[in-house]
């Protein structure tokens, strides 16, 4: 397991390094539009990287560990009904009131605002769980 350790500090290092060379291109270099070009890039590599390392980990464990595939099922499940609520609650009718935003645009914004608030609050209440549980023990 030490090995798989150095490999991610390595790979750690590494982003952070990419990451790093556009950041001061921009902050000292007088091109800075090249730069910013060349960081956004960088960015979206890095996160495709991320969420594919990030899969086929999960794919590995599940292969491993065949007994926690019914677990990841269902919390794939929950994740597709906060989806799926969400969308069903977010409502565009305010794109009217911004500059250059479609109503579609509007209703995109306000499902990863329910999103982000039904996960958060579903978050909230997990740890005020453990937390009482914790303590009843």
């Amino acid at each position: 397991m030490k090995n798989a350790r150095a490999i991610s500090m390595g790979a750690a290092v590494l982003a952070g390094l990419i990451g790093l060379i556009p950041t001061l291109g921009i902050l000292l270099g007088s091109e800075g539009e090249i730069f910013i070009g060349s960081a956004v890039v960088a960015t979206e590599i890095l996160i495709v990287l991320t969420a594919l390392l990030a899969l086929a980990s999960a794919g590995f464990g599940m292969a491993i560990n065949p007994g926690n595939l019914r677990k990841t099922a269902i919390s794939i499940a929950a994740l597709l009904a906060v989806c799926l609520i969400s969308y069903l609650m977010a409502s565009g009718a305010d794109f009217a009131s911004y500059n250059d935003v479609t109503e579609a645009t509007s209703k995109w914004v306000s499902f990863g605002l329910n999103a982000f608030y039904v996960t958060f609050l579903l978050g909230l209440g997990a740890v005020g769980y453990s937390v009482i549980h914790g303590m009843r023990q």
